[in-house]
């Protein structure tokens, strides 16, 4: 059993107030009250009624790729290289294989050639970018790039936030022939090297002066750099000096593919196969250099369409004409680039004959958030845009959840009354939704959606959000639930880059708490059980199907650590898979604690628990691993510096109300004595959490600290995606680890 888990605790009592009074008489009285409401009620019913959640459906075995055909090595590592497509005998996996370019230019002239593509604000107004203009932009560089010399599987870097000319770089490089190589924007100049001397950069787009900065150090060390295009700022003069690689703004790089014709571009894209490299995905890398997964176009096509289709088909109701995703999450990860650039061009460019049906009767606009998006303005975005899908990593989810409950505190009684008398009747509809069950059709369920939850959502700017997805990193069940009461259901998914984003995933239909969904698709997945580390029916998450990477470019023993001698590729997370199909993640190996005397402790779930103990916690690391106990290290809540993203010291949230400490050094002082409230506060929760939640000694926690500040990207502790860094971490803050084993 998973650490701490427990079946869900039934709704709580409800207080008497005045709406409850009345819903309670019309559930009594149903006769009476059903001249006077009946119709409405109908209403209300036909509004948010729908299909009864179902069970998963396993493929049956024709619908799995074949991999009989070769007796692999199943990976490859040269970009230049075209992988085979291990196509089914029926089913979503014996889909036609297809190009970017192909795509791009079906949706540029299908009947939504004229709809919006992208959408992008400028002073306060969202600027329209058809798909037909779309594509004109993006050929106007592949234009230029093939003016540069790009050959071939070149490859482009791009660095920089969300934009329309991130799109147009990426795809087309793609339509020249080449690839795409994302770069995080908070990379420092070595890891920016890093990745332009690997992927052997041609040519090098970069949003800002900021950006530009960090490649003029190194610019003459890549051989194969032919030009540095700014897109979003000016070109210093001096960046220019006599010899050195040349360096653009974006007017005057599109400029230089002016005597390139439409024609050239086309040859190069009816060159590209669908088993070419179409991007290369950095990891973010918890230690050492990061590796490039090398994805190929059927690889992404596939994995959009098998998405669209694992969530969406056969769905009640109509779907809407329109999808619309909101782009703020790093288009250097996997997720963001899928669902922000590829799945729009292909769903749009879907229709009739390719791809299941219901695909040919929408298109898909991406909305570009503001870039300072998780500093403050994410919430307006999203009122704007109203996206039909969502995608958030645990941490912003976490954050909207703090946001709301200032919020409520600051409410009146009476206010607070009637949400909490929504939220309950919320959440026990929830609980009904999940497998097997077809959520609530109370009385008292659908005024609160009618009424409260409706509103609360439309504030969010979720209200006419279809799927609201969660990935990347473990999301605390105390979070789920918390949007359970706002009538959200946070869909799971599971994944990674070298899988092409998400291989399982939970959806309206088929999904359930603490898990992590079923299969997307024909993709097979299996738990691969090793005595001696594995619990009984665990063991290490393994896939494999269309959707799994090439390999990684020049990486031969890593990529065949991956992929084994079957085609399986080991990610390196410990499952279990339950009756109903459904996966469950209970660790990862690399983080397994192996305690001196032997016994494997999954730290996350811990970590979790006491977090939800103590919700004036930002951050906790769990360290035992070969030593005779475990340790903790705490962070506070703390208020962040909106430019740095780094901890100002100051206490915020459920940490500002404690004690009467106002910063994280007061806090820690208080906790170094004994019997004061900090002190007690923490104490109170690691005995909670020793006591009620773990299974055996040695999961227990001895000692903790609390460390000034809080772990963030910049300071090294967190990946891109918000993921700890663990070595990273424990060596930053060795000496107050060694203080507790003392």
């Amino acid at each position: 059993m998973p650490f701490g888990s427990k079946p869900p605790p039934p709704p709580a009592e409800e207080p008497f107030d005045v709406m409850t009074a009345v819903v309670e008489f019309a559930n009594q009285h149903p006769g009476l009250v059903a001249a006077i409401a009946g119709w409405s009620l109908l209403k209300i019913y036909a509004l948010f009624g729908g299909a009864k959640p179902g069970k998963w459906r396993k493929p049956e075995a024709d619908e799995y790729c074949d991999y009989s055909k070769s007796k692999g090595p199943f990976y490859l590592t040269d970009a230049k290289a075209e992988a085979p497509i291990r196509y089914a005998k029926t089913g979503i996996g014996a889909l036609e294989a297809n190009t970017l370019p192909t795509m791009f230019k079906r949706a540029a002239n299908s009947k939504f050639a004229n709809s919006p593509a992208l959408k992008q604000e400028s002073g306060g107004e969202w600027k329209t970018i058809t798909w037909k203009e779309y594509y004109e932009e993006a050929e106007k560089v592949a234009k230029s790039l093939i003016a540069l010399g790009m050959e071939a599987h070149d490859t482009v870097n791009v660095i920089g936030f969300n934009s329309p000319e991130w799109f147009y770089a990426g795809l087309g490089a793609i339509m020249a022939g080449g690839a795409c190589a994302g770069v995080y924007t908070t990379n420092e100049a070595s890891a920016c090297e890093y990745v332009a001397s690997h992927s052997e950069a041609k040519v090098i787009f970069v949003e800002d002066q900021k950006q530009l900065d960090k490649y003029l150090t190194f610019r003459e060390r890549l051989p194969k750099l032919a030009a540095i295009v700014v897109w979003g700022g000016s070109v210093p003069s001096s960046a220019n000096a006599r010899g050195k690689t040349p360096v653009y703004d974006w007017k005057e790089f599109v400029a230089l593919g002016k005597s390139v014709r439409s024609t050239d571009v086309q040859k190069r894209s009816d060159a590209v196969k669908p088993g070419h490299c179409a991007s290369l995905i950095y990891t973010s890398g918890t230690t050492g250099n990061p590796k490039a997964v090398m994805v190929s176009n059927d690889n992404i096509i596939w994995e959009s369409i098998a998405v669209f289709d694992h969530m969406f088909n056969n769905m009640s109701g109509s779907l809407p004409e329109n999808f619309r995703v909101l782009s703020y999450l790093p288009l250097s990860h996997v997720a963001a680039q899928m669902l922000d650039l590829v799945c729009p061009l292909v769903i749009t460019a879907a229709g009739e004959g390719y791809g299941p049906s219901f695909l040919s009767k929408m298109y898909y606009t991406t909305w570009f958030a503001r870039p300072d998006a998780l500093k403050g303005t994410l919430k307006n975005s999203l009122v704007a845009c109203k996206p039909t899908i969502f995608l958030g990593v645990p941490r912003v989810w976490e954050k909207i959840k703090e946001s709301m409950q200032e919020i409520g505190r600051n409410n009146s009684k009476g206010k607070q009354a009637i949400a909490g008398w929504a939220k309950r009747h919320a959440l026990a509809a929830a609980q009904t939704r999940q497998l097997g069950g077809d959520g609530s059709r109370s009385v008292s369920y659908l005024l609160a959606k009618k009424l409260i939850l409706g509103k609360i959502k439309a504030a969010l700017g979720l209200d006419q959000c279809i799927v609201c997805l969660t990935g990347a990193a473990p999301m605390p069940r105390e979070v789920m639930e918390y949007f359970a009461m706002l009538d959200i259901d946070l869909l799971d998914v599971h994944g990674m880059s070298e899988s092409t984003g998400g291989t399982t995933l939970n959806t309206m239909k088929v999904h359930q708490f603490g898990t992590v969904g079923p299969p997307v698709g024909p993709i097979e997945v299996k738990v691969d059980h090793q005595a001696g580390r594995d619990k009984p029916s665990e063991g290490e998450v393994c896939y494999r199907g269309r959707s799994i990477m090439m390999g990684y470019l020049k990486e031969e023993a890593k990529s065949a650590d991956a992929i084994d001698k079957e085609g399986w590729l080991h990610s390196g997370d410990v499952g279990t898979i339950d009756n109903d199909g459904l996966l469950h993640i209970t660790g990862r190996i690399k983080e397994l604690i192996i305690t001196a005397g032997g016994e494997n402790i999954a730290p996350v779930p811990i970590e979790d628990k006491l977090k939800e103990l103590c919700p004036a916690i930002s951050n906790v690391m769990m360290v035992g691993d070969k030593r005779k106990y475990n340790v903790i290290l705490i962070t506070l809540k703390t208020a962040l510096d909106p430019e740095t993203g780094m901890s100002t010291g100051k206490l915020a949230l459920d940490a500002a109300r404690v004690s009467s400490a106002k910063t994280d050094k007061d806090a820690i002082r208080e906790v170094a004595t004994k019997g004061s409230v900090w002190q007690t506060y923490l104490q109170k929760g690691l005995d909670e959490l020793n006591n009620k939640f773990s299974v055996s000694n040695a999961q227990k926690i001895q000692k903790f600290v609390v460390l000034p500040g809080d772990f963030s990207e910049k300071g090294g502790e967190l990946t891109a995606t918000l993921k700890l860094k663990r070595s990273v971490a424990a060596e930053l803050h060795a000496a107050a680890i060694e203080a507790l084993y003392k």
